[in-house]
């Protein structure tokens, strides 16, 4: 009975110890695989599990898994002039109180003004690429 009991109690202890850490593991878990759209200060990258990550470049280029998509003068303008709109969104985001300065390279939620929208409305009937990704783009985060 005595051998029993030593090894019983370590698992008891090692159980309880780890409880609190699994809620807080959970919750960033859950965090990063939500769908998002990423703000960088030299790309966008969109990302919707399981689809492929998009890349918006500062010039209109969009990547579909670093694979260069195609795109038309309307097209790449619509994208490029995204781009900018989102990098304003961004310095505005990350100079503000809100926003202090983290260490861990954590994301930032960015807060879109109302009324204004990065996107058009219709960006998935203009760029085909972007169908799976409403989501993502509803979600986006500044990259410190």
């Amino acid at each position: 009975m005595k051998k029993l009991l030593l090894p019983l109690l370590l698992a008891c202890i090692a159980a309880v110890a780890g409880c609190g850490d699994r809620e807080q593991y959970a919750a960033h878990r859950a965090e990063r695989s939500k769908p998002k759209m990423e703000v960088g200060a030299t790309m966008v990258s969109v990302r919707r599990a399981p689809y492929p990550n998009l890349d918006i470049l500062p010039d209109g280029r969009l990547r579909v898994d670093d694979i260069e998509i195609p795109l038309d003068e309307g097209q790449r303008e619509l994208l490029q002039t995204s781009f900018v709109k989102l990098q304003i969104l961004r310095q505005n985001t990350l100079t503000e109180a809100t926003a202090p300065a983290d260490a861990s390279g954590r994301t930032v939620p960015l807060e879109v003004p109302a009324g204004e929208t990065p996107f058009p409305p219709d960006l998935a009937q203009r760029i085909p690429e972007f169908k799976e990704y409403a989501e993502a783009l509803a979600n986006p985060r500044a990259l410190r």
